[in-house]
């Protein structure tokens, strides 16, 4: 059972992924938060998080815990079936896991995951998170199955980034407007293969001329 503190943490995390994700990181002060959360104690997200990193840090393990988990077991299945190596299969394991987490919770974590992506505070905060270690699992695996230097393959799996929260955050507000979107298991299948096409596709490098090599 659920203890009014464990009660309170949870709505001043969801508030905060809801402020955080409609405003920004630096733009929501720890006051705000309290207030959104229905806190009569305005210093209560202080109490629970201590300050504006720990927040962030929680609000990103809320939900990332459980994408985290879901992420190491298709990657052990893929082991245990010697699919280690099968890159679509492994990006599949990278996008699927969040697109399930984001349908189930109906919150704005996809949006708040875009805001920390180019946020140099939250970057700070959240680069050795525990709950990141299937992330960086399956970027190490799939690293390893893209051609070329090292500097090429850094570059297309931050494309690769870049448009899979993009897509997962553009889909989770289309559905908080009512709008159409693509049904979830849509949404992995074709995520999953426009993602692998970046990661592949030929690279064409302009030369000085203006022509391209």
């Amino acid at each position: 059972m659920s203890t009014r503190g464990d009660l309170a943490r949870t709505a001043i995390i969801e508030a905060a992924e809801q402020l955080f994700a409609e405003r920004g990181i630096e733009s929501v002060s720890l006051r705000e938060v309290a207030v959104a959360a229905g806190q009569r104690n305005h210093s209560a997200t202080q109490y629970h998080f201590g300050d504006r990193g720990g927040l962030v840090a929680a609000v990103f393990e809320h939900r990332m815990q459980v994408v985290n988990e879901r992420r190491h077991r298709r990657l052990d299945e893929l082991s245990e079936q010697g699919e280690s190596t099968d890159l679509e299969r492994l990006v599949g394991a990278v996008v699927i896991p969040l697109v399930e987490v984001v349908d189930e919770t109906h919150g704005w974590y996809a949006r708040f995951l875009v805001r920390t992506r180019w946020d140099a505070f939250a970057q700070s905060v959240l680069t050795d998170v525990p709950a990141l270690s299937s992330f960086r699992r399956a970027i190490e695996l799939i690293a390893g199955e893209l051609p070329g230097p090292a500097e090429h393959r850094f570059h297309r799996l931050d494309q690769m980034n870049t448009l899979f929260l993009g897509t997962v955050a553009g889909w989770e507000w289309q559905r908080h407007r009512g709008a159409p979107t693509a049904a979830p298991d849509e949404l992995c299948a074709d995520l999953t293969a426009t993602c692998t096409a970046v990661l592949t596709a030929r690279a064409r490098v302009l030369d000085p001329t203006g022509g391209v090599a």
